[in-house]
């Protein structure tokens, strides 16, 4: 009997470890069992100075480092900004208008609030803020919490009926 574990693993096209080891044998690298592939050592001059298409042809010069050296962020404070842009008293020395232009800050006017939308909010906000107590104070009952919940409830619901069905016109002013 033939019938293996070994020869239904070899026989299997999915088979990484053997598909790599094909792989690496095209390629001309013969590995023996149990050694790892490792990537070929630099050779030369390389290994230090990679050359690409960004890097220059010639080392630093020491002028190039002590530019480079000056200019570096840890030296401190660079060249100063330009005066406008230093000053912030500037700004607010100048005249509203000189700044703003023709913007006219709008000015709503807010409807005074019924006394049923303040409880409405109050019933939401306090139901939940009953729920939050119950749920961190062991000390009290649980029904106070279930009755804070049917109170957020009673303002949700209060609130959502209180709200327009209709809109008159788009709201757009221009």
């Amino acid at each position: 009997m033939s019938g293996g574990p070994q020869d239904s693993r070899s026989e299997d096209p999915r088979d990484v470890d053997l598909e790599f080891a094909r792989l690496l044998e095209a390629e001309g690298v013969l590995l023996p069992p149990g050694q790892a592939p490792r990537e070929p050592a630099a050779r030369g001059e390389d290994r230090h100075h990679p050359h690409s298409p960004d890097s220059p042809s010639e080392p630093p010069t020491e002028e190039d480092r002590a530019k480079a050296r000056a200019a570096h962020p840890s030296r401190g404070r660079g060249p100063r900004p330009p005066r406008e842009l230093e000053d912030e008293e500037d700004i607010d020395a100048l005249a509203p208008d000189a700044w703003m232009g023709d913007f006219v800050p709008p000015d709503p006017d807010l409807p005074e609030p019924t006394p049923r939308a303040l409880w409405s909010w109050t019933a939401l906000i306090g139901g939940l803020a009953a729920l939050l107590v119950v749920a961190v104070v062991p000390a009290l009952p649980p029904w106070i919490g279930g009755l804070g919940g049917l109170v957020a409830l009673g303002g949700v619901i209060a609130l959502l009926l209180r709200a327009p069905t209709h809109r008159e016109g788009d709201g757009v002013q221009v």
